[in-house]
């Protein structure tokens, strides 16, 4: 293996642009929390963020499908017969232990949710079933809560549906109205 045949500044550069895709995600986070107060951030403030986001997204996909060393990766993809991309293993940059390598390495290669994910998603749609009138997934799945039925017949994934798309039409005409 030749590693000066490694596109060594283009991945220097995607892990730039990564490294400013996680600050601004953190940014915007931090915007959306409000230092934990009960309040809602001025919406361009949010939205500018946002945009930033999708915009340093974009610049890291086109990195990614069209690298800047255009002469040298087509020349190393005509020989390879693929991306070059697609045959560069990954292999950390420092020495780590394997109790570094799993707790900091593998859950970034990670495209399964972890258990807390998981945990905090069902949490949130529980929260929010708890809120319906049909009782949303709680009532479809007969997921058992400490809040008693709305309904005594079966809800279908209809009912369900209509009533987010309630909700959702609800929300848009507030947001319609705010702005």
């Amino acid at each position: 293996f030749d590693s000066k045949s490694l596109p060594i500044a283009q991945l220097e550069l995607l892990k730039f642009k990564a490294n400013q895709i996680i600050e601004s995600i953190q940014t915007l986070q931090r915007t959306i929390e409000v230092g934990g107060q009960n309040a809602m951030p001025a919406w361009p403030d949010i939205l500018s963020k946002y945009n930033v986001i999708l915009s340093q997204t974009h610049s890291f996909s086109q990195s990614l499908s069209s690298p800047q060393a255009q002469s040298q990766i087509s020349q190393m993809q005509a020989q390879l017969g693929s991306s070059v991309y697609e045959k560069i293993a990954l292999h950390p940059s420092i020495g780590m232990t394997d109790a570094q390598l799993d707790n900091d390495l593998i859950p970034l290669l990670r495209n399964q949710q972890t258990t807390d994910v998981l945990n905090m998603e069902t949490a949130t749609v529980r929260r929010l079933a708890e809120c319906m009138a049909t009782r949303g997934a709680i009532a479809t799945n007969s997921v058992q809560t400490n809040h008693p039925p709305a309904t005594s017949s079966r809800v279908a994934h209809e009912d369900v549906l209509h009533e987010c798309e309630e909700i959702r039409s609800a929300h848009d005409h507030r947001v319609e109205r705010a702005v």
